[in-house]
Formats: C-alpha cells, structure tokens, sequence
C-alpha cells in the first residue's frame, strides 16, 4: 500500500526541520545548477517612517509592520525591535557605497574598498560626501551573519549595513569582538572567530535635530553553542573570503534604511 504524503515528509511545529525519507533524495534536489549568480545574501534593515513596507499603496506593503521592525529584504520576514534576532557574526569588512541621489534615479553606482575615494568628495548641508558627478558615498560597515533561533537549532545567512550614525556602533561591536578568546587543544588563549559568540540585535529610537529614526542596538547575548551551527559558520566565512556570496544592496527605493535619504543621520 502507498505510504501518505504525511508519512515520507513531516514538518513539525514552529517551523523545524523536515524528516525526509530517504528514497526521495536519490535524484538530487533539483537546485543542482544554482550558482551565486541566481541567489543573493539578504539584508537585515530597520523600517523607518517612509519606508515603503509601511505605505499601504506600495507594491512592498507590509501588513501590521510598524517602524523599528527589523526587516529581512529577502524572505519579507518582519520582526518586532523590541525583541530582536539572535546574530552570530562571521565575518566584517567596511565599503565606501556610491549612491546615485534618488531624484536623479538612484541606485546603487559602485562599491569602493578604499577610503582615499573620500578625497574626491565634498561634503553637502546633509552631512553626505558627494563626488563632482554628483553622486554620494556612504562608508559602509557590512557584518555578515546567520540569523539564528533561539535554541540554535535553525539558522540562515543575512548582512548587516551600518552606515552614518550607526557606525560608531558597528566600531563598537567590532571592539567586543576583538576582545573574545578561545583556548586551544594545546591551552593557548587566541583571538576567538567571531562566530563562536552570538549577539541579540534589537532596534531603538534616535534623534538629533535633523529629524528622528531607529538605529540598531546590539548586546551579547553568550557563546555559540551548536557545533554544527559553528560548522556553518566556518563555511560561511570561507564562501565570503573565496568570493562565492552575492551581495546585492536595496537600492534607494527604501528597502534599507541605509540606502535612502529619508533618515536624517
């Protein structure tokens, strides 16, 4: 007799992993092609006040989100700021993003590794560097992270932008990091890899007298303790050190907060 569709794949409550049998993965999955080029690494952003998740007549409305929610550009996935994500951190570089301003189409134009492009620019009554053709570059620090449950028993890949006011923050979180150690097999203390530590990421409110906003804030929340999760992790930072992860930043439409003029930083 034919076994029930509910006795060869079961999805448990709360969203945990598939048990699958066996005789269904003998033909692959079907995403055996898929290279970088046909994914890309989501964002993890905070909606603001204009963003357009927020706009019922926007195309990318989204019921019942409210302004601070972390917001994952990939999934559409909301989440109160309140609360927060449990991150662990894999790996962290910092990218000087040229802008085109939104009212000449916007957009993102490059992404520049050094600094001295700063040179080249002037800055604007808003605090932005703008190049003589008229775009702006934003120092970026980029984490890239896995987004994990609480019991680490699930996790997936995100990045996190910081740019403006919240890089003294990202310095700050880089800081922590840098004072994390580990012990080795033979009982030297080393510099920890980031993913050992996990960190809660919550949203707060900011204001200066330009306007008011929500930033990100970020605490420690313990060691990493999912072998398997740090595995991942591992392999992770190894994607993003050979070049095999898509970065594709919102563009200036509001899909990050980090990407458009509507905040007043």
């Amino acid at each position: 007799m034919a076994q029930k569709v509910t006795d060869l794949a079961v999805k448990a409550e709360g969203g945990a992993v598939a048990v699958i049998d066996d005789d269904l993965l003998e033909l692959g999955t079907g995403l055996e092609h898929l290279t970088k080029d046909d994914t890309s690494t989501p964002f993890l952003s905070i909606l603001q006040a204009l963003s357009p998740q927020l706009n019922k007549n926007d195309g990318k409305y989204i019921k019942g989100a409210e302004q601070g929610n972390l917001y994952n550009s990939a999934l559409g996935d909301i989440t109160d700021g309140d609360v927060g994500l449990i991150v662990v951190p894999c790996y962290y570089e910092k990218r000087y993003l040229e802008w085109q301003p939104r009212e000449s189409g916007g957009g993102l134009m490059n992404s520049h590794m050094n600094r001295d492009i700063l040179s080249e620019c002037t800055k604007n009554d808003r605090g932005q560097m703008v190049l003589p053709n008229g775009n702006y570059i934003a120092e970026t620090a980029q984490f890239y992270v896995m987004i994990c449950s609480e019991d680490e028993s699930q996790w997936s890949e995100a990045i996190i932008a910081m740019t403006s006011s919240q890089l003294s923050k990202a310095k700050k979180w880089v800081m922590q990091m840098k004072t994390r150690k580990a012990q080795t097999s033979n009982g030297d203390m080393v510099d920890a890899p980031m993913f050992m530590y996990k960190y809660r990421v919550k949203t707060v409110a900011e204001q200066n007298d330009r306007g008011s906003w929500y930033g990100f804030s970020i605490g420690l929340e313990g060691a990493t303790t999912n072998h398997d999760m740090m595995t991942e992790g591992k392999k992770f930072l190894k994607m993003i050190k050979q070049g095999e992860v898509e970065v594709k930043h919102p563009d200036a439409s509001g899909d990050s907060q980090d990407t458009q003029d509507d905040v007043p930083f």
